[in-house]
């Protein structure tokens, strides 16, 4: 079994590059995955057909990340929206603890078609909190973190917070991923985090796009690494 860091550096695209303008092109075709190409597909295929801000590669890597992620730490989501990148983390990994936080404050609020598809996936080991993310972590949260995915509000003040705040609860080794980093303000405030934290981490990850929407990682994405305890 490949390690987690040899599986997204082994992603590849077969015609649409991440740095080529957006064409047509069926993201399944374009894909190629370095590890169980053709059952990582048929895992998330029906999921890949939820409305998403996102891509059938950055859900194999969350989903990947979650499968190797110990069982006593958590998968935590901030903002799920209709769940793609949520649910990529539940399927075939029901012995994982996975919590998902979401208001439904931006995007039209699809609250009841997301808790709809949760009920279908969920098992008893998954979790979600309808709340503001700096409510849930003052006053729930207590799980170490292996895995954590800030998909909220992507100004500066609030990307640089949803890291902050889940800091603490990271694991060794916790793996950070931050999407939409074509933008200024989330990549210049991952970058800040790094640097004025205490801890140590390592960017496993930068791939930018040629622009937003596009079928290979969207609109860019940073994974993180914590290096200590």
């Amino acid at each position: 079994m490949m390690s987690f860091k040899e599986f997204i550096s082994g992603i590849s695209f077969k015609s649409l590059q991440p740095h080529m303008p957006l064409t047509y092109t069926d993201e399944f075709s374009n894909t190629i995955l370095p590890e169980e190409d053709e059952q990582m597909k048929k895992t998330l295929f029906e999921i890949c057909s939820i409305p998403k801000m996102s891509t059938l590669a950055l859900g194999t890597i969350i989903n990947k990340g979650i499968a190797q992620m110990d069982d006593h730490l958590a998968f935590v989501n901030v903002g799920v929206w209709n769940g793609f990148t949520f649910l990529c983390g539940l399927v075939n990994n029901r012995n994982k603890k996975c919590i998902g936080i979401d208001n439904f404050s931006e995007f039209g609020s699809p609250r009841e078609d997301f808790l709809t598809r949760f009920s279908s996936y969920r098992s008893e080991f998954h979790h979600f909190y309808d709340m503001d993310y700096v409510d849930y972590f003052k006053t729930c949260h207590n799980s170490p973190i292996g895995f954590y995915l800030y998909d909220g509000a992507h100004d500066y003040d609030n990307q640089l917070k949803g890291l902050q705040l889940a800091e603490p609860f990271f694991a060794k080794n916790c793996i950070i991923m931050v999407d939409d980093t074509n933008f200024e303000h989330p990549r210049q405030a991952t970058l800040d985090f790094m640097s004025g934290s205490t801890n140590k981490y390592e960017i496993i990850m930068d791939a930018k796009t040629a622009c937003n929407g596009h079928p290979t990682f969207w609109n860019g994405v940073m994974i993180l690494q914590k290096l200590n305890e």
